[in-house]
């Protein structure tokens, strides 16, 4: 699975994406940066991003113009393994 635009159908459960513009961009410090994709029980999942304007090692202080990103995580859970429940009003 792959977090790429081209990626999209029924069998994606999850789909989050979000986009962000900027005239200007300035880190302070150099971010750590651990994108995690998990998918419970048995599923799978993946995440990426399109930049312009800004490199994949940002530098603290650097001034960063006309910076555009944007973000997509993809998740696929598998079916649940069926469970006993009791019926409604039991219990």
């Amino acid at each position: 699975m792959s977090a790429e635009r081209g990626d999209t159908g029924p069998d994606l459960d999850v789909e989050i994406a979000a986009g962000i513009t900027a005239d200007e961009l300035v880190f302070r410090e150099v971010p750590e940066v651990a994108p995690r994709t998990r998918a419970e029980p048995d599923g799978e999942g993946a995440s990426g991003s399109e930049r312009s304007g800004l490199p994949y090692g940002v530098e603290a202080g650097t001034v960063y113009r006309d910076v555009r990103v944007d973000y997509r995580l993809v998740s696929r859970a598998d079916a649940a393994p069926d469970v006993e429940r009791d019926p409604p009003g039991d219990g």
